[in-house]
């Protein structure tokens, strides 16, 4: 227990830096650094040596945390699965695992435990014809269980937040306290962004995760039909039985897309089976609106759709005034939804364990995002630059 906490507390003291604070119109600016690459391998090798203190630290705690829950043989299926469908993360991940000195099979099994963590989070979409001001908004309320606010809640800075420039590739931020092995590529240079919210998924089947689905999508597709094709093309992992998961299942993750045209899109999927849903206004939390559209009973389920209908109440409701200041004064710290039993089933959640960890809100047509390190009603936003993405911006 002693080493668990040593480890523990040494990852909080080394997480790197990997923004630059500016001044700019008297508020903090965080740049984004870039990682350029001929190659994924390269990518994956220079990721390692910039976070290689903190990845050997956090390894350290994977095998106290997760030991034996994935056996090889799984991560053998998923390597055979990413040679055949998206060898180029595979490649990624070999150069990480070569940087780090750390075995890929390693490496692989620690992406499919760590991207499986249970996470109740909420997720808008509105776009241009719907806002204030003629601009497109996402975003994000981060809901987990608090030992991960180690990873997420980055009190005097931001989560590592690096833009991938891949030679051949379309350069996209991938913001994660862990990038490889869990980021999340939330824009990129031709102003596609996305959000995400997991769902417990009611199918099975092997294929990409939702983190391989993203990546892929981020560094090949430039509007949200070219994204649909990427669901609709490849095969999609659901519902895999491991201990360390959602309820003993792999969950999926229901996404909002938006693009530079201005239009947006909500996926929900499972491996069976993927809708998309278009409109000026979407959310999503934690249950399918689509896939399966029974009125379930279960506690957890409960917060999800009081979430849900909170959210589309707000959004509805302030249709034409929505902007950034909506979000960081309105809708993220939101405590109020249709049963008063408590902040655990509010957009900004507050639970003995659980609650959010952190928000992000995107303007992807000015190429910023802002960020609140924890709970959006007490702490406020820091502004994060990524107009880098785009050179002549």
């Amino acid at each position: 227990m002693k080493w668990f906490l040593a480890i523990t507390l040494s990852l909080l003291l080394t997480i790197p830096n990997s923004c630059i604070v500016k001044s700019d119109d008297n508020r903090e600016v965080f740049d984004v650094p870039v990682i350029k690459a001929k190659s994924h391998y390269e990518l994956g090798y220079k990721q390692g040596s910039v976070f290689r203190s903190y990845y050997k630290r956090l390894f350290s705690l994977c095998r106290v945390m997760l030991g034996g829950i994935l056996h090889r043989i799984n991560v053998e299926e998923h390597i055979a699965i990413l040679r055949s469908k998206y060898p180029e993360f595979l490649e990624r991940l070999r150069g990480l695992s070569d940087s780090l000195g750390i075995n890929l099979y390693d490496v692989v099994g620690y992406s499919l435990a760590i991207s499986s963590i249970r996470s109740g989070c909420t997720i808008t979409g509105v776009s241009r014809n719907a806002s204030a001001d003629g601009k497109r908004y996402l975003s994000w309320n981060v809901d987990l269980s608090y030992i991960f606010k180690i990873f997420f809640s980055r009190y005097l800075r931001p989560p590592p937040i690096v833009i991938c420039e891949i030679e051949g590739r379309y350069r996209y931020v991938e913001v994660s306290s862990m990038p490889s092995i869990f980021g999340f590529g939330l824009l990129n240079e031709k102003g596609l962004a996305c959000v995400y919210a997991m769902v417990i998924s009611n199918d099975f089947g092997e294929g990409l995760t939702s983190l391989e689905l993203n990546h892929l999508a981020m560094e090949r597709c430039k509007n949200v039909d070219e994204v649909r094709e990427i669901y609709e093309n490849n095969e999609r992992e659901s519902g895999l039985v491991s201990l360390y998961t959602a309820f003993g299942l792999t969950a999926t993750l229901t996404s909002i897309w938006s693009d530079s045209s201005g239009k947006q899109m909500l996926v929900e999927y499972n491996h069976s089976k993927v809708v998309f849903v278009y409109d000026d206004i979407l959310a999503a939390t934690n249950h399918y609106q689509y896939l399966c559209k029974g009125r379930s009973i279960d506690y957890c389920m409960l917060g999800s759709r009081l979430r849900l209908e909170r959210a589309y109440k707000l959004l509805k409701e302030n249709v034409g005034r929505i902007d950034e200041e909506f979000y960081m004064e309105v809708f993220t710290k939101d405590h109020e939804n249709l049963l008063k039993i408590g902040d655990f089933f509010d957009i900004c959640r507050h639970g003995l364990t659980y609650g959010t960890v952190c928000s992000i809100i995107i303007k992807p047509d000015d190429y910023l995002a802002f960020y609140s390190p924890g709970h959006p009603c007490r702490i406020g936003y820091r502004t994060i630059d990524l107009r880098e993405l785009v050179e002549d911006f």
